[in-house]
């Protein structure tokens, strides 16, 4: 798809810009995240207080989804322990949070993951293998903040990244120029994006979400995960406490964002780290000593999920 002029038009002191809201109804070719995928993901967000019934309920609701979930548990090492038949038997042996997982991976991702899905290489295995680190990395940051709900930001770093997705629908072959132009000259990725004048992922992200109609903490997170300083973010949002819990969000996935492509956790576009740590350690009161703390936990995690993109791989 390609970007149409009507798309663009004029800020209040003339300068030319997108319209991202009518950039994001346009979009026809993302996979949305249907309403049941929605309720699945809110319902998991409190681990402690997941309604199983309800869960297996909006898992049901679409037949793909339990086959590939079906499939995964019966791959697991621990399924030799359990005859995995009914997803209540897959909940036993993965656990709600990988069945979340999974569920965002193929209902968001699953048209970007099938076999060259575009034929001028962009990887988007790898874009999920990032995108799956952040999430991974800013629950473990949560719980060391001690965050109860600590899945929600895993689903904030799992989905702030949406807006590349969309750009990459609107224009493939411009969003594969700003890739190449990032990795080439060592620049962000958004900056990529201003000086050639591609919409930006942020604001489109932002717009995509308001377009579902998701979780206010998605879109914000969406929005500000590339603006540093909290006085530059939120300008609408008058209640303090509101203000304070959002930012706690995006600034936990900035850092994750950061930390992950220190690991060099998969592949967002770009290779640049721009993130400033320090700002955001201290946005958070944070040590900056935490990341030595919780390295180990970070790779074990992220091996113990290895076993899931293997899955998806062959699949």
């Amino acid at each position: 798809m390609t970007q149409k002029n009507s798309f663009i038009k004029f800020d209040k002191d003339g300068n030319k810009t997108h319209d991202y809201k009518s950039l994001a109804d346009s979009i026809t070719t993302l996979p949305t995240l249907r309403s049941n995928i929605v309720d699945l993901v809110q319902s998991t967000e409190n681990t402690y207080q997941t309604d199983i019934p309800i869960f297996v309920n909006n898992v049901r609701k679409d037949q793909s989804l339990v086959a590939q979930i079906l499939k995964v548990a019966r791959a697991s090492k621990y399924a030799r322990l359990i005859q995995v038949d009914t997803i209540s038997d897959a909940i036993q042996v993965l656990g709600v949070e990988r069945l979340r997982n999974i569920a965002l991976k193929q209902s968001f991702l699953g048209n970007f993951l099938k076999p060259n899905p575009y034929k001028h290489g962009f990887d988007w295995k790898a874009f999920w293998k990032h995108a799956n680190a952040v999430g991974v990395i800013s629950s473990i940051i949560a719980k060391r903040m001690g965050k109860s709900d600590h899945e929600r930001f895993y689903t904030a770093g799992l989905l702030h990244d949406m807006g590349k997705m969309g750009a990459f629908c609107l224009d493939e072959n411009k969003m594969l120029k700003v890739s190449s132009t990032a990795r080439t000259q060592s620049r962000s990725f958004i900056q990529t994006e201003k000086e050639l004048g591609t919409p930006r992922h942020d604001l489109l992200g932002e717009a995509i979400g308001e377009s579902w109609d998701l979780p206010e903490y998605l879109i914000m997170v969406c929005r500000y995960h590339h603006t540093y300083f909290r006085g530059e973010r939120m300008p609408d949002q008058s209640c303090s406490e509101k203000r304070e819990q959002l930012n706690e969000y995006i600034d936990v996935v900035i850092l994750a964002n950061c930390w992950a492509k220190k690991l060099k956790q998969g592949y967002s576009g770009h290779s640049c780290i721009e993130e400033p740590e320090s700002i955001i350690l201290k946005n958070l009161n944070l040590p900056e000593s935490m990341l030595e703390e919780i390295i180990p936990t970070i790779i074990a995690e992220l091996n113990e999920g290895s076993f899931l993109d293997d899955l998806f791989e062959a699949a």
